[in-house]
């Protein structure tokens, strides 16, 4: 719901919107777009991409028509609602832009200048960065009081969560515009301040390098999945970044790196280096057999990272579980002091609702007694 502050504050009225990036999540933000009513203008670098895009939005609509959640008429009422386009004219008269290009600082200035050329001047301009600093997207933006962070999970048609993240210059319009526009698409909106990875992404590398140091100490990463499964959750540490890809945030420690920054190395560098990406290279933290999604025990992530290994004392899953639900919750608790998130309660809605904590278990924060 819109904070207290913000219940006074009218936001800027949205009837047309528009998505820079037609990728996954640029077309499951379009697609939420669509099915909140908006129109929405789709734009693409080049012909090309503008194909792909609507291509990704057709496939989503079509999907929701195979699961029996829209007829076949209205899925085509959905993309007849999207106009994909190369051209920022096009967004003269649109209330809302949001960007979901490339998570590179270059790449979306150069988007946030041809908005402030395209916009209105009161156009709501966010970004969809989900480790980047907004602050350093928007710098020279012209009316820095209409940018915001609006960070969606993919699937962004299907996942609940919008962390909000203003920058210091955002204006308390624009930020209920940022909660209007929740309301609109169904979703739970948390406030987040500006650090690296917000509220969920951060607490989600301190969960992968808990889950790492275990492996450093000698569990197996079948067993320390097992162990979050057996706690509720749909998948363990490893599967699911088998499943969404190794490289992504091997990718972010490198540009890290590149930018002078102290980054240790992690077991998962070494599998990447080695050209073990996840479930789409047929190998991550598992094996997988061709065609198939089944993780299968790894000898030669054994040997890669036997050099890492130093074995301690022994875990059973259920010690497991709580050391790792122990160090989201510490990682919570440092976002508390910091101000990022305000109270332990936002932090166990962004886990749930983002991260697929178990919702039984009321999030990190209430299954370790931090209550608020």
């Amino acid at each position: 719901r819109c904070p207290a502050a913000l219940r006074d504050v009218e936001p800027l009225p949205l009837r047309r919107a528009a998505v820079v990036g037609g990728g996954t999540m640029g077309a499951g933000i379009a697609a939420a777009l669509r099915d909140a009513g908006l129109p929405v203008v789709l734009v693409e670098r080049d012909d090309e991409a503008v194909a792909r895009g609507m291509a990704n939005l057709r496939g989503i609509f079509d999907g929701a028509v195979r699961r029996g959640k829209l007829t076949q008429a209205q899925a085509e009422d959905r993309l007849a609602g999207v106009a994909g386009t190369t051209d920022y004219a096009a967004l003269a008269d649109t209330d809302l832009v949001i960007e979901a290009v490339f998570e590179e600082i270059g790449v979306k200035r150069a988007v946030f200048d041809r908005l402030a050329q395209a916009c209105r001047p009161d156009a709501v301009l966010a970004t969809n960065t989900s480790y980047l600093d907004p602050r350093a997207i928007a710098q020279g933006l012209p009316g820095p009081e209409r940018f915001i962070g609006l960070h969606f999970f993919s699937p962004a048609n299907v996942m609940k969560l919008l962390e909000i993240v203003p920058v210091p210059q955002t204006s308390d319009r624009t930020l209920a515009t940022g909660f209007a526009l929740a309301r609109a698409l169904k979703k739970i909106p948390v406030r987040a301040g500006i650090c690296e990875g917000f509220i969920g992404n951060r607490i989600l590398k301190r969960y992968r390098t808990a889950a790492e140091a275990l492996v450093r100490q000698g569990a197996a990463i079948a067993e320390i999945d097992a162990a979050m499964r057996g706690y509720g959750f749909a998948m363990g540490p490893f599967e699911a970044q088998d499943l969404g890809g190794l490289d992504i945030a091997y990718l972010q420690r490198e540009g890290a790196r590149a930018a002078g920054q102290a980054v240790p190395e992690t077991l998962g560098d070494l599998l990447v280096r080695a050209g073990r990406k996840g479930q789409k290279t047929g190998g991550g933290w598992y094996d997988y057999a061709p065609g198939e999604r089944r993780p299968q025990p790894s000898a030669q992530v054994a040997d890669l990272l036997a050099g890492s290994v130093d074995p301690g004392p022994a875990m059973d899953r259920k010690a497991i579980a709580a050391h790792l639900v122990a160090e989201m919750a510490a990682e919570g608790q440092a976002i508390l002091d910091q101000g990022i998130a305000q109270t332990p309660a936002e932090i166990d809605l962004v886990e749930i609702h983002g991260y697929g904590f178990p919702r039984w278990r009321g999030g990190p924060m209430f299954a370790t007694g931090i209550r608020g």
